[in-house]
């Protein structure tokens, strides 16, 4: 069996490369190794049932790490959406399904288990092209989510359902279906309560010890315990680990847990598309290509009409609704996934599954095009949602027409709302833009000029005045949203003062490439304010502060962006805007000792921060002093040149 992984990793690792260079989802990737490994290509898996067991946990991790991020106030908060927009798709396109499978002689519980694997929509497509794009808050990328999150918790009543529409026994299924929703009503509250009164205090204890090894190995363990007792209880495995997914979401440690169990995800759903690719037969293009074909449609047409129309029944308009459609018009990960359980439990064969199968690859491997196209082709079917827009923009040219000298606020969130309580103190004029109607609504109803529009458009931009503006902050959290409209600013006007805003230093000179004047990170910023009050509350003179705080800031907070690093930061260590601090110690035997500093050859890569010598830090070390066994030096750098210095202090290479 260890020939047959290493030759799937081989090719997955190809596979995903040239996949992810074409810009198309890693899945389409694994699935494509599956099929040329399979039994119906080069035949290279002749174990498939060993892969097949493997993978089956992949699934365990995917429904865990989907649970982590169902956030309850996430749910109550696009509520309307979730439950109103996603319940009714989910019925309708299940419904439907069952309906012409039936037609096509399906059994309706054959049918119910097809409807399932055809409802749901991929997060993964959907959400990465939407960010791509920046397009994920705004209307239409709003609607996708909240169907995204309800499909989500609609994988459970399927996970249940499925297993005893399979089970041989004649008769009424009511009192069986009655049986397992019971059951999965105990699973719920025996996890809920573990969680509630279990599960936080044994987090906490945990990662208390601040050891990476124990917690990882604690949310490997709680994961597949509560995997095991749903399959204890005669339900699925994953529909435990979504449930434990839930829990430990609404605990601080929710983006944490999910960076640990990523790689294991990660690995054992490239095995589970493997094993799903390797049961494909690509041939049944060619030899029912009509079935294909008309599952294709339905499932990407069909579909996305079906999101369309009760998004319009919602409210929104026509070229929202639309836009709404294209995106989620494709299969999904959970498709496969609920295939595979159908196919386990015999309630769906292998030869019936191939065709769904094939349209969901071939959907999946469409749909990125038709959403980076989809404001094009909204416009063209909704000629309204054009002049609608052009409606938005004229109320913003008829507002900025006689200002000057305002500031343009992209993004009127938290952040931009503070930012207009100060303006608006020093009788400074602002205009700010926005996507969120509900928060433009209320904020215009409350006096605010907040309008709608996208900053990162050259039109918009010139509507809001930036000609006659006197400064431009962005205040959106998203990097590429910032970098683009960044750029976008500086092309129109290269000598307006640009401010952006930042989560943390991670993409400072990212963003001053793009054009930004000033980057302005949360964290650092915080940092110097926590400085600020607390040497006020030890008697330091006001201007000592201050003039400390300037120093701070030079040089886009230079002296301050370095730190040690522990392994439970959630950064990218490898990102080359990101500055770290690390120690290194000279021993007796390194290459370096009796050398002075400046004899470094790692030099311009590193900065050179202190000097440690018989327990006395020298903050400005003297670059020809000489080093002896004892010192430690304190380097600022990326880490692979760290890592560079440190073996060159060692051994001189």
């Amino acid at each position: 069996m260890l020939n047959e992984v290493l030759i799937l990793l081989f090719f997955s690792v190809l596979g995903v490369a040239i996949f992810q260079r074409l810009n198309f989802p890693s899945v389409l990737g694994y699935l494509v190794v599956g099929m040329l490994a399979g039994e119906h290509a080069l035949g290279l898996i002749q174990d498939s049932h060993a892969i097949e067991q493997i993978a089956e946990i992949g699934v365990v991790f995917l429904l865990f790490t989907i649970g982590l991020e169902v956030s309850i106030p996430r749910l109550i908060s696009m509520r309307r959406i979730v439950f109103g927009i996603g319940s009714a798709q989910v019925f309708v396109s299940t419904l439907s399904t069952i309906g012409i499978g039936m037609w096509l002689g399906l059994s309706w519980q054959a049918a119910f288990a097809v409807g399932g694997a055809l409802t749901m929509s991929s997060t993964a497509i959907a959400v990465k092209q939407l960010t791509e794009q920046r397009e994920l808050h705004s209307r239409h990328g709003n609607i996708a989510l909240g169907v995204l999150l309800f499909q989500d918790l609609a994988v459970v009543p399927f996970l249940v359902l499925i297993p005893i529409f399979a089970m041989p026994e004649a008769g009424s299924t009511l009192l069986p279906i009655l049986y397992a929703l019971g059951k999965g009503a105990l699973a719920f509250m025996v996890i809920y309560y573990a969680g509630q009164y279990l599960l936080r205090p044994a987090i906490r204890a945990v990662a208390s010890t601040h050891s990476s090894e124990l917690f990882t190995l604690f949310i490997l363990l709680v994961a597949l315990l509560a995997a095991w007792l749903t399959w204890e209880l005669g339900l699925s495995l994953a529909m435990g680990a979504f449930l434990a997914g839930i829990m430990l979401a609404e605990t601080e440690f929710q983006h944490h847990v999910e960076m640990e169990i990523r790689p294991f995800r990660d690995v054992l759903m490239g095995l589970f598309f493997i094993s799903v690719g390797s049961q494909f037969d690509w041939a049944i293009i060619f030899s029912e290509p009509f079935a294909v074909l008309v599952l294709t449609l339905g499932l990407m047409f069909g579909k996305g009409m079906a999101i369309m129309l009760i998004t319009r029944w919602a409210g929104f308009e026509k070229g929202v609704a639309i836009r709404a459609g294209l995106v989620l018009g494709q299969g999904s990960e959970f498709g496969f996934a609920l295939l595979a359980l159908s196919l386990s439990t015999g309630l769906l064969d292998i030869g019936l599954s191939q065709p769904i199968i094939a349209a969901i690859v071939i959907s999946m491997g469409l749909s990125p095009m038709l959403i980076r196209k989809n404001e094009a082709i909204a416009s063209r079917l909704a000629p309204d949602y054009v002049s609608r827009h052009k409606q938005a923009e004229q109320d913003i040219e008829q507002a900025c027409e006689s200002l000057k000298g305002h500031v343009i606020i992209s993004g009127f969130g938290r952040t931009g709302q503070n930012l207009a309580i100060f303006l608006k103190r020093l009788n400074i004029p602002f205009v700010a833009l926005d996507l969120n109607t509900t928060l433009i609504t209320e904020a215009w109803e409350a006096g605010d000029p907040v309008y709608y529009g996208d900053s990162s458009r050259s039109e918009t931009l010139i509507q809001a005045g930036i000609y006659n503006a006197k400064a431009l902050v962005i205040t959106f959290p998203e990097v590429k949203t910032s970098e683009h409209i960044s750029r976008e600013v500086k092309r129109l006007r290269a000598d307006l003062p640009l401010i952006v805003r930042t989560r943390d230093d991670r993409h400072l000179e990212q963003l001053l490439d793009s054009g930004a004047d000033e980057v302005i990170p949360d964290t650092l910023e915080s940092s110097m304010m926590l400085a600020q009050h607390t040497l006020s509350k030890l008697g330091l003179a006001q201007g000592a502060i201050d003039d400390m705080l300037a120093d701070a800031r030079e040089g886009q907070y230079a002296r301050i962006r370095a730190f040690f690093h522990s392994a439970e930061d959630n950064f990218d260590f490898d990102s080359p805007d990101h500055h770290h601090l690390h120690s290194i110690e000279v021993l007796e035997g390194s290459y370096m000792n009796g050398k002075t500093i400046d004899s470094l050859k790692c030099l311009p890569k590193i900065n050179i921060v202190a000097l440690r010598r018989n327990g006395i830090r020298s903050e400005g070390p003297l670059m020809d002093t000489p080093l002896k066994v004892g010192d430690v030096l304190v380097v600022e750098g990326r880490p692979d040149d760290i890592q560079c210095a440190e073996i060159e202090v060692m051994c001189g290479q």
